[in-house]
């Protein structure tokens, strides 16, 4: 990904408010078979899966997450249920302003992946479906609406909209990492520089998983990088029925269950996931995630295999606990971002560096050539995940084209930025991958 990141990007990299900001409250949540009852799923009917109940459990906790964006998994293939599912749970006391789009399914699933979001806020611009061998995978092109600006020119988020095979065995990892590769490609074809979630219920049980590693390194899409918000918390690894993970299992609501619609066992799988594409986690096109506001909701770290509503929850008042319970056998996550609407994207000032890199990956040494405008002092940084420097160096450029080697054998491998700042304003960012 070679891109042209402005002066603008550079103050917004260190917090400068410089224009009115707003915050997006992003939740996804595994519905459970919500309105279908066809025969294929046994045991999920109007008695153990009831829509009415479920309807109640979820105006429950919608009011308690107040979302701006909402995507579910295992909600029902009808326009009849996306209808109702608006008028009973979100446009409600009052309400009129939330949103969604047309079914597309072309897998003919029975139960689909969707999105519904605050218009006043959001738009939708495209709708994308991803093909796969098991379901379809749904990427929704959003624009956060600024006041004079058209669609085309505001703030863009893709949410990327998933649920992977479930299952434990080695063909089910196989056939979760196909899926995640066509999602991949996807992105990588259509929206490699731009803020991308993709999210779901990825029915992982370990963050060893190949189709977990293809998000998380970009050894295979090199530009492409979806960094996980528990990464720098202790929230990744093996976490299947492992106590250490406990604040982050999502399924299964319920310690015991005589429901053949529903999953027991209690907390003990991070099945349910929103990760977020570097350029998010970074800030640099005009949204940030908010540090430390990623959550499964209703989980306090001291449920492990147990119910979320059993005894008391420290996370979540007693009537949400219960409607969680009630609701699903997965608990919802939950992430915030702040919004920089900034500027029309035409309007911005992007002259710069124009800088590549080679080769990337790169091993023990690095080859930097960009174009250097005008005779200035350059701050060349490697920074990491972290947003910490790594390695400096501070350069006089002569004026055009010019290439500088930086000697790189003692960087431990993994993802870094090159970042080049000249005295003059210019700034540019780079992804590279040190093996």
């Amino acid at each position: 990904m070679k891109t042209r990141y402005s002066l603008l990007f550079f103050l917004l990299w260190f917090g400068i408010n410089l224009q009115a900001q707003d915050t997006l409250t992003v939740m996804q949540y595994n519905l459970l078979y919500y309105g279908n009852y066809n025969s294929a799923y046994a045991g999920c009917n109007e008695s153990t899966n009831n829509t009415q109940m479920k309807d109640e459990c979820i105006q429950t906790i919608l009011n308690h997450v107040k979302p701006d964006i909402l995507t579910v998994n295992e909600f029902g293939a009808t326009q009849t249920i996306l209808d109702n599912f608006i008028r009973h749970n979100l446009n409600i006391n009052g309400a009129t302003y939330w949103e969604s789009d047309d079914i597309i399914n072309y897998h003919n699933s029975d139960i689909i992946n969707h999105i519904f979001f605050d218009s006043r806020k959001m738009g939708l611009k495209r709708h994308a479906v991803i093909r796969t061998a098991i379901r379809d995978i749904d990427a929704y092109e959003m624009y956060f609406k600024t006041a004079g600006l058209a669609a085309g020119d505001t703030t863009k988020l893709v949410c990327v909209v998933a649920h992977l095979k479930a299952g434990n065995t080695s063909t089910d990892e196989g056939k979760r990492r196909a899926m995640v590769q066509n999602a991949m490609d996807f992105i990588d074809e259509n929206y490699p520089n731009d803020n991308v979630l993709i999210m779901g219920d990825f029915n992982m049980y370990s963050s060893s998983e190949s189709a977990y590693r293809l998000m998380t390194q970009n050894y295979y899409n090199h530009d492409i990088l979806f960094v996980d918000p528990l990464y720098h918390v202790g929230g990744v690894g093996n976490w299947h029925n492992n106590s250490q993970y406990a604040p982050y299992h999502t399924q299964a609501t319920a310690a015991s269950t005589n429901n053949p619609c529903r999953t027991g066992g209690g907390l003990d799988d991070r099945f349910d996931m929103i990760l977020m594409s570097d350029e998010i986690y970074m800030g640099f096109n005009r949204i940030r995630y908010l540090d430390n506001s990623y959550m499964a909701v209703g989980n306090d770290g001291n449920h492990h295999n147990r119910s979320v509503n059993e005894g008391y929850n420290s996370a979540v008042p007693a009537e949400v606990a219960d409607a969680l319970f009630n609701s699903s056998d997965h608990l919802p996550i939950t992430m915030k971002m702040q919004v920089y609407p900034g500027f029309g994207v035409n309007e911005l000032p992007l002259e710069c560096l124009q800088a590549t890199v080679s080769p990337n990956p790169i091993t023990d040494k690095a080859r930097i050539s960009f174009f250097n405008p005008r005779e200035s002092q350059l701050r060349m940084e490697i920074l990491n995940l972290q947003g910490q420097t790594v390695m400096l160096q501070e350069v006089h450029a002569e004026q055009g084209s010019q290439q500088m080697e930086w000697t790189l054998q003692d960087l431990t491998p993994g993802f870094y930025l090159i970042r080049l700042t000249s005295n003059e304003g210019w700034q540019q960012t780079l992804k590279v991958v040190k093996r």
